[in-house]
C-alpha cells in the first residue's frame, strides 16, 4: 500500500526564525498530503512540523486500536515540543486534523497566533449520522468493522494516483471521530485565536454546511472564509493547492507581529 517511506514518516523543517507551523493529516491518511503546504510555509521561514497520528500509516487493524485522545495526545504533544523553542506557533490541519486543531484551540486559546481549518468536518455526512448508530449500538458491531472507502476525495486524476492512504475505515475510528466533533461542538465559543476556514464546495467527505457553522461559533479576534470552487474533499493536494498555500501563507503572516 506505501510506496515510500518518505510517505509515512513525520514532517520537519527547520525555518529562519522563532516561528512554528504544527501540521495535523486527516483521518486515514499521512503528512504526505501537507507536504506542499509545509513546503511553502518553510519557505516563508516557518518551522514546519507534521506529525504521524498513531495508528496511520500502517494497516487498517493498528488503526483500529487508536481513538480520538490517542491521536489528540500527539498533537498536543508536539505542540508542546514547539512551544519550547519557538516563540510564535500556528497551527493548520486538514479534515480530522482541522478538528484536532479545534480542540487544541480550545484547550490552549492563549498561546495559538492562529489558526487554519481546511475542509473540517464539524459534523459527518447525515446519512452517516444516522447508520453509525445502527452499526455502534447492535451486534452489527461484531460483523461489520470497515468501511471500505471509495476512491479518495480528490478531483485531480493524478494526485489522486500518488495518495497513500488506508482504503478501509474502522467503524469504531468512525464513531471516535463524532464524539471528538460533539466535544468540539460543545466548546467553539472558546475558540479566539484569528482563524482561516477553507473549503470545497465540492467535498462530499467534509460537508460544505461545516465551515460556516464554524465561523459562526467560535470567538475569533478575526475570521475569514474560502469557498473553494474546483476541488474535492483533500484541497491540500488537489488543483487549488497553490492557493490553499497562498491563503494559509498570507495569514500566518499577517498575524506574524
Amino acid at each position: 500500500m506505501f510506496h515510500h517511506t518518505t510517505q509515512i514518516n513525520p514532517i520537519f523543517r527547520k525555518g529562519t526564525n522563532q516561528t512554528a507551523v504544527l501540521l495535523v493529516h486527516g483521518f486515514t491518511g499521512t503528512p504526505d498530503c501537507l507536504r506542499y503546504l509545509a513546503n511553502y510555509l518553510n519557505s516563508l521561514s516557518f518551522t514546519v512540523s507534521a506529525p504521524l497520528l498513531p495508528g496511520h500509516g500502517s494497516t487498517r487493524e493498528k488503526l483500529a486500536q487508536t481513538d480520538w485522545k490517542s491521536w489528540y495526545k500527539t498533537v498536543e504533544h508536539t505542540y508542546k515540543d514547539l512551544q519550547k523553542n519557538y516563540a510564535k506557533i500556528y497551527v493548520v490541519g486538514l479534515s480530522l486534523g482541522g478538528l484536532l486543531c479545534l480542540k487544541l484551540a480550545q484547550d490552549h486559546p492563549q498561546s495559538i497566533n492562529a489558526m487554519a481549518c481546511l475542509a473540517t468536518p464539524i459534523r459527518l455526512n447525515k446519512w452517516v449520522e444516522k447508520t453509525l448508530p445502527l452499526i455502534t449500538n447492535t451486534p452489527l458491531k461484531y460483523v461489520y468493522r470497515y468501511q471500505k472507502k471509495i476512491d479518495p476525495d480528490v478531483k485531480d486524476p493524478q494526485a489522486r494516483m500518488n495518495f497513500f492512504d488506508i482504503d478501509h475505515m474502522p467503524i469504531n475510528c468512525i464513531q471516535s471521530i463524532t464524539k471528538l466533533q460533539k466535544a468540539v461542538r460543545l466548546n467553539l465559543n472558546k475558540i479566539t485565536c484569528p482563524t482561516l476556514l477553507m473549503h470545497s464546495r465540492y467535498d462530499s467527505t467534509a460537508p460544505f454546511e461545516s465551515m460556516n457553522d464554524i465561523a459562526k461559533n467560535i470567538s475569533a479576534t478575526h475570521t475569514e472564509t474560502v469557498a473553494l470552487e474546483n476541488s474535492f474533499h483533500l484541497i491540500t493536494i488537489d488543483y487549488e493547492k497553490d492557493l490553499v498555500c497562498e491563503k494559509v501563507g498570507d495569514f500566518f503572516v499577517r498575524f506574524k507581529e
